[in-house]
């Protein structure tokens, strides 16, 4: 088991140089040994580098999917479907400002849900692309989560009661129909990130859901995130609120004032719970956006992985509650409050398919595993490539003595618009004696293969399974480098 950790001090800002002896696992109230500690998400030296870096020689021809925007990924969801009309416009005027302030190289993916949920900018490491997508493209909902009910008192309380009886049922199903789109679209995001690598961040921007009526599903969409590794960043679309009860237009012959009230307080709690759970804020009563957005990326500089073996045994579905202490005075600490003790599933073939083929034509490299690419000289003019892979990277069993293992490779000609060329692929089935693989986990695993290289191919996608886990890597390499790799005359 993986925790990552947020670890600041009381102004804030990250705390550095934690070992794994400050750090107390618990897991259902049992303290747990961890076993490793990592340092990733950080582009800053002294904030430590991810300890599964690919041992490749340094070189201007070696490419890695190990740098940090890589393994960070941040997905804003505009959430129109559960904000008010009169607060989508604001929001999107204050994500525009916000965007503007974004830096070059973070990757950024822009969704909206409405009545489907749309993919206004797929992941994008440039600000100018992600600015102009969600200024062109963004579609809002002009009746918000659908015009308020009010209905008036009658005077004669059997027929108020009545009348308050069918509001409550209308206001119910319509609760009950937006929660099934928004738990479905959140599930659908979780799917997606789940195949990348390390801590993500997801970005709700939203006037809040109401689960009163079936609290349980929420609370699995939250055991998914937390398995996918999401920490939830929830944004009040709703900006700076009033107290109901001081509000000018505030009703009393309005019977379904207590129901919008209670609604209100719902949807702020659903909110609060989905980020405190996750190891995300909850941002609210502020109609600064780019502060939750700044919070979310300032976050990935510095996360600390504890490992751990769980002892329990019992991987038959229970809930575990996850809690991580410090010896350090003044440093507060977020991470996921649970894990839900079950087995990965695996997937079909078909699932197996259409999981490479999204891989294949992501714009980003694929972090799933970690590995780097070595291109040398080769035969004439085409290059031979030597693939870097960690030890640990890859799910090993034993047998007779021996570690077992196997690797899939695929390379992936692309086009410049994306388009394939031609792929190639191959198999590697490892079988180790125990000192060879004492060396590999020093030296990592070398894999090569020569390539002919289609002329109209302008770079090359190296993907990467691991057939035992089914986790992927992928690692683009430009065919431009090409003309530099042929040998001396």
């Amino acid at each position: 088991m993986e925790v990552d950790v947020i670890a600041k001090d009381k102004h804030g800002d990250p705390v550095r140089g934690l070992e794994a002896k400050d750090f107390t696992l618990l897991d259902d109230g049992h303290e747990q040994k961890i076993t490793r500690l990592s340092v990733g998400g950080s582009s800053d030296p002294a904030g430590g580098a991810p300890v599964s870096e690919p041992k490749a020689p340094p070189s201007p021809t070696t490419f890695s999917n190990t740098h940090p925007e890589n393994l960070a990924a941040t997905v804003i969801l505009f959430d129109v479907l559960n904000t008010a009309a009169e607060d989508q416009l604001a929001m999107k005027k204050e994500l525009l400002r916000s965007l503007s302030r974004l830096q070059d190289g973070t990757p950024v993916a822009l969704l909206i849900l409405g009545e489907n949920l749309t993919v206004v900018s797929d992941f994008t490491t440039s600000t100018i692309s992600l600015r102009s997508a969600a200024g062109s493209q963004f579609d809002l909902r002009p009746e918000g989560f659908g015009p308020p009910i009010t209905v008036r008192a009658t005077g004669n309380p059997t027929l108020d009661a009545m009348i308050l009886k069918a509001a409550t049922r209308a206001f119910r199903a319509e609760d009950q129909t937006r929660m099934a789109s928004t738990i479905a679209a959140l599930n659908l995001i979780c799917r997606q990130l789940a195949r990348i690598r390390g801590r993500k961040s997801l970005l709700w921007i939203t006037g809040g859901l109401d689960v009163s009526s079936d609290s349980r599903a929420v609370q699995d969409v939250i055991d998914r995130l937390n398995d996918a590794n999401v920490a939830v960043y929830t944004v009040d679309a709703r900006g700076v609120l009033l107290d109901p009860g001081i509000g000018a237009d505030n009703d009393s012959t309005n019977l379904t004032g207590p129901l919008l009230e209670q609604r209100e307080d719902v949807r702020n709690d659903v909110l609060a719970t989905a980020a405190a759970s996750t190891g995300g804020v909850f941002f609210h009563n502020t109609n600064r956006l780019d502060g939750a957005i700044s919070q979310a990326l300032a976050d990935r500089r510095l996360v600390y992985v504890l490992e751990y073996y769980p002892q329990h045994g019992d991987w038959q579905g229970k809930l575990h509650k996850l809690e991580v202490k410090t010896s350090r005075p003044g440093v507060r600490l977020r991470y996921r409050a649970s894990y839900r003790a079950t087995l990965p599933a695996q997937p079909n073939a078909q699932e197996q398919q259409q999981m490479l083929a999204a891989i294949a034509s992501s714009p980003l490299d694929f972090s799933g595993i970690r590995f780097s690419v070595e291109v040398q000289p080769g035969k004439a003019t085409d290059p031979h490539f030597v693939l870097h892979v960690p030890v640990e990277e890859v799910q090993w069993s034993s047998e007779n003595e021996k570690m077992l293992a196997g690797l899939q490779v695929w390379f992936i000609q692309k086009r410049a618009s994306g388009a394939d060329v031609v792929t190639s692929n191959w198999k590697s089935n490892l079988r180790m004696p125990m000192n060879a693989y004492q060396v590999a986990t020093r030296q990592g695993l070398v894999l090569a293969a020569d390539l002919k290289v289609q002329p109209p191919a302008s770079r090359i996608r190296v993907l990467l399974r691991d057939v035992n886990s089914g986790k992927i890597g992928t690692v683009d390499v430009p065919v431009d480098t090409k003309p530099a790799l042929q040998p001396a005359h």
